[in-house]
């Protein structure tokens, strides 16, 4: 009775809620967290493209050899089960039309490794449907689980223990859950764009800030704020490397389209006749003058040549715009509002449920009782918060006179020093050309 209604349950008592206590939901703080599934973690599968590409190498090999029709529905792709056994058909057509009796063996053998082919292909096809094209795995006793890394394994062998689980998605104001997605995805990256459209489904309307950790920052997420009027508070990846100034970042965008590198130098935008970019949307620049550059051993530490006088950088303009303009906001007095807030809001929430309430594990399989498994769950908490604090939650605000934060600036004998004890890679391991 729940499931059919459960975003409109959730969304009519929480905005209830936020209506009684005279909460605005124009901040948001999204984070994720994978939450196991109820499903046995021996018996998962992984999706078979490998093993059908190779099955499908065998196949179109023994049809050639035995003379049939080469009329392949996908040439090149994956082998379907249907183009097999319209195959199998033909060759049992031809056997019962010989009369001679070594080529009808020779031709019964073709056929009974045909047929096993076809069997295997039926197999690969089943699993690949179940699996999607989004996903690599799932588990037999929960089809809609994924197998996932979680946090405790990162400790005890990342990639070797492997987990039935959910990525479960928590947009939260003025600490409520005030919408939430469970996914199939093994990273955060593209839940960002899916919850803030079920925020919008359950309330009408998008949050006018959005703040969200740096597994959230790429360009498709920066777009969609930028485009729906929404203020993203969003790190990107080598927010931390450039904020203590261990990893900082090789160049800068300017307003006229060029970049400045660490040691001040100005690059400009160059076409080279035999090489493309490897990213769709960047273009090359070009920076001269690196010969006796401080910052050489660090700018150039991937590379093959090490010493000469100009370097390539390959920039998408957008993206590197939306993260300056990202790197500003969250550095003023505004951003570090929304960091912290969003540490204590969003990460607290996820540390009441899986820490104080134990719960770490669904108790139900399929991805839609998942869900509502998790609307109930999310429900409770914020009945439970609400009975809880008669008044309306605190929200943390800067002090008086608080100032906007600064990366720490880089020193070139700093990372040249680091760059050189670093251990020698195994030979070509991680080398770039210019």
């Amino acid at each position: 009775m729940i499931k059919p209604d459960a975003d409109l349950i959730f969304a009519t008592v929480t905005s209830k809620i936020m209506k009684e206590q005279s909460l605005l939901m124009d901040d948001c703080f999204i984070d994720g967290t994978k939450i196991e599934a109820d499903a046995n973690k021996f018996k998962f599968v992984w999706k078979p493209i490998t093993f059908h590409k190779r099955l499908g190498e065998k196949a179109r090999n023994l049809i050639r050899i035995a003379g049939l029709s080469e009329a392949d529905d996908n040439p090149g792709g994956l082998i379907t089960s249907v183009y097999l056994a319209n195959r199998l058909r033909e060759l049992h057509d031809r056997i019962m039309s010989l009369n001679d009796a070594d080529e009808t063996n020779r031709l019964v053998k073709m056929a009974e490794n045909l047929e096993a082919y076809l069997m295997k292909a039926c197999e690969y096809e089943e699993n690949e449907r179940i699996c999607g094209p989004n996903r690599n795995s799932y588990y037999k006793t929960d089809h809609d689980a994924t197998a996932m890394c979680l946090k405790r394994d990162y400790y005890s062998g990342l990639g070797s223990n492997m987990h039935a689980a959910y990525q479960v998605q928590s947009a939260v104001c003025c600490g409520y859950i005030c919408s939430y997605a469970v996914t199939q995805d093994r990273s955060d990256t593209y839940c960002f764009i899916p919850t803030l459209e079920r925020f919008r489904k359950m309330h009408g309307f998008y949050p006018s800030r959005v703040c969200a950790d740096a597994g959230y920052g790429c360009l498709d997420n920066y777009r969609f704020c930028d485009d729906n009027g929404i203020t993203a508070f969003i790190k990107y990846m080598s927010w931390e490397g450039e904020s203590t100034g261990r990893r900082p970042a090789v160049y800068e965008l300017n307003d006229d389209d060029t970049i400045t590198c660490l040691g001040n130098r100005k690059g400009q935008e160059v076409s080279i006749p035999d090489r493309h970019p490897k990213k769709a949307g960047s273009v090359f620049y070009r920076v001269n003058g690196c010969t006796g550059c401080d910052f050489m051993p660090y700018c150039r530490q991937f590379m093959t040549e090490k010493v000469a006088d100009f370097k390539i950088f390959e920039v998408n303009r957008d993206f590197i715009r939306y993260k300056q303009q990202a790197r500003d906001i969250l550095l003023s007095v505004e951003g570090i509002e929304m960091r912290v807030n969003r540490s204590c809001q969003v990460e607290g929430c996820f540390g009441i449920m899986k820490q104080d309430f134990s719960y770490d594990r669904f108790r139900r399989t399929g991805l839609e009782r998942v869900a509502t498994e998790l609307m109930l769950t999310a429900l409770g908490m914020n009945i439970r918060k609400y009975m809880r604090n008669v008044a309306a939650p605190k929200v943390w605000t800067a002090p008086e006179g608080t100032v906007p934060q600064v990366f720490k600036k880089p020193s070139a004998k700093r990372l040249a020093n680091r760059i050189a004890k670093k251990k020698p890679l195994q030979p070509k391991a991680g080398q770039k050309g210019l």
